[in-house]
């Protein structure tokens, strides 16, 4: 039987080894081209670092209203009864609402121009181009901008509000002190929308009792009329000509109107005399609001709504703990690009020389076969 050649382990062992001193050898070897690709990279990294567009970014921090700046709005639940109760929480949270919003974002947006940022080019694209393009840079420019909350457990705190771009750091500062003001007069706006709407809705109300009560004020009349019709019939018929007396209640003129809403009381029992003087009094009256109860009220509180003077600069929305004053720039860090950028040129020149050696070897061998 032809038996198997096999080679020996340590010449295995010795062949699938990788000799080190050999590697770094080669690597000296190619020193210049580990070289070149490190001062090349570094080159195009500090190109970048350099000439990029810095990034800056500034911060804000507000927090609720002062209590004296909600004095005012306060006040109103006095003049207008079962009104909305504003509170510095609620007018703080109405705040955020609008400092958060698309709305107050993109009157800022529009009023600095700052689709140019985004999109250089932008005034040289046509119509339809150039509206996609402002929406999209719109939306980078809205994600740029975020708002958290100081601390979460106590939201007396207030929130801080960050803003970056390729502004200048000036630019930045206000870009970012022009949101805050938006949203505080966006958030008064809609403050006072909501008082003149909820005034005007009052009014309405009002003016309806006051129709209403107008309208069937003689109605009342009439039926008062035909009550006391039915009473002196009653009274002719039992002789009775002066009031009388009545468990200890004295009828007399002084109470007859409420005789004669009295469900338990008999309206003969006040006389003839008295009911024929107020029928007769009831079929001249031609004024009937004196008789409508809480008119006078209603025409009050309806002078008062309509007089009424909203003073948006008396209540406060917001204070500013600490405008944006300073920009940081976060982008580029030079430093860390130039580490970064002679990182990778090392590893990229030593992948190369690796590659060159092994080309290298594999040639030399097939030259030794021959």
């Amino acid at each position: 039987m032809e038996q198997k050649r096999t080679v020996p382990m340590s010449q295995q062992d010795t062949n699938d080894e990788i000799d080190l001193f050999e590697l770094w050898e080669g690597l000296v070897q190619e020193k210049f081209i580990i070289l070149i690709s490190f001062f090349v990279v570094v080159i195009l990294a500090a190109v970048y670092a350099f000439f990029a567009t810095p990034v800056y970014q500034s911060s804000v921090f507000v927090q609720p209203p002062k209590k004296q700046e909600m004095i005012w709005l306060n006040g109103l639940n006095q003049i207008i009864p079962n009104s909305t109760v504003y509170t510095s929480e609620s007018v703080f949270q109405a705040f955020q609402v609008q400092l958060k919003s698309r709305r107050t974002l993109k009157q800022v947006f529009d009023e600095n121009n700052l689709d140019v940022v985004y999109v250089p080019n932008i005034k040289s694209l046509i119509a339809a181009e150039r509206l996609v393009a402002k929406n999209k840079a719109f939306e980078q420019f809205f994600l740029s901008f975020s708002v958290q909350s100081v601390d979460k457990d106590n939201h007396a705190l207030g929130v801080s509000a960050q803003f970056f771009a390729p502004l200048t750091g000036d630019k930045v500062i206000h870009v970012l002190n022009s949101i805050v003001m938006q949203a505080e007069i966006n958030t008064v706006n809609y403050l006072v929308e909501q008082i003149q709407s909820e005034i005007k809705g009052r009014q309405n109300l009002i003016q309806k009792k006051i129709t209403g009560a107008k309208q069937i004020e003689p109605q009342r009349r009439l039926d008062q009329i035909v009550r006391l019709e039915e009473a002196i019939l009653v009274t002719k018929q039992l002789g009775i000509i002066k009031p009388l007396f009545s468990g200890g209640y004295v009828l007399e003129l002084n109470n007859i109107e409420t005789a004669i809403g009295h469900k338990n009381l008999s309206l003969y029992l006040l006389g003839s005399e008295l009911l024929e003087a107020e029928k007769k009094v009831l079929e001249n009256r031609t004024n009937s609001e004196a008789f409508i109860d809480k008119f006078r009220d209603w025409q009050e509180t309806l002078l008062l709504l309509k007089s009424l003077k909203i003073e948006p600069e008396k209540f406060g929305v917001v204070q500013v703990d600490q405008a944006a004053d300073f920009a940081e720039k976060v982008k580029p860090k030079k430093a860390l690009i130039l580490a970064v950028g002679g990182v990778l040129g090392l590893m990229l020149g030593v992948f190369i020389a690796l590659i060159r050696r092994a080309v290298k070897n594999r040639k030399a061998l097939q030259l030794s076969s021959i």
